[in-house]
């Protein structure tokens, strides 16, 4: 979600859509999985701040039903003066953004898509951020305090693509779309228990049969 990421080629290349590669607020299409999808502008550091246009993009995560980190497997640096952030890091800059914006978007199921792996050097740098990702928390503490969020995100799938290739996307398609299918289910079953127990606080416990509800599980 930094600039230069891949994220409208990525777009692109999922939808045949053809967002705006530029400044603009955010673009939101529907594409062959008749899924929508807003496609944010990068982020800078400091946009929990509201530096940039921070608020005016960060407002837009609330409205997500998943979040879906793209991230260049080659690193990213805002300016030739600011450092050079490397995958990992990427994705701790990222998660502290969204925390100390507002800490419970960390509560959103997650997608991380590691873009750009059609470049010389990637296969070399996907395997330094797997290994950082499976020790998250040991990693996380070589990089600077401020770098660090209080909660990791946990992401439900990790997949590596490419968006001018075409590597992965067919399958990334498909793990979008179980995704939400999973969280569908998931939201159905919480709003059943929440309908059973508001039933029950109505209900005067005298005029309900032991057998006049299910179990909640």
């Amino acid at each position: 979600m930094f600039p230069n990421a891949g994220k409208s080629s990525l777009l692109t290349a999922l939808s045949h859509a053809k967002p705006r590669i530029a400044s603009y607020s955010f673009t939101e299409v529907c594409f062959s999985l008749e899924v929508s999808v807003a496609d944010l502008p990068g982020l800078i550091e400091g946009a929990h701040e509201n530096k940039g246009m921070g608020h005016k993009f960060l407002k837009h995560v609330e409205r997500t039903k998943q979040l879906m980190f793209v991230v260049d497997i080659c690193g990213f640096q805002l300016a030739s003066k600011t450092p050079v952030r490397s995958a990992f890091e990427t994705v701790l800059l990222l998660t502290k953004e969204l925390e100390l914006y507002k800490e419970e978007l960390l509560g959103k199921p997650a997608i991380l898509v590691i873009n750009k792996m059609d470049l010389p050097e990637a296969q070399g740098r996907l395997r330094e951020l797997e290994a950082h990702l499976e020790n998250q928390e040991e990693s996380s503490h070589l990089f600077p305090e401020y770098v660090i969020p209080k909660s990791l995100m946990r992401f439900m799938h990790i997949i590596s693509v490419s968006a001018t290739t075409g590597l992965g996307l067919p399958l990334l398609k498909s793990l979008i779309r179980q995704s939400l299918e999973e969280q569908d289910v998931i939201e159905t079953e919480s709003q059943r228990n929440e309908r059973l127990l508001k039933l029950r606080r109505e209900i005067p416990t005298s005029l309900v049969p032991s057998w006049g509800f299910p179990q909640l599980t």
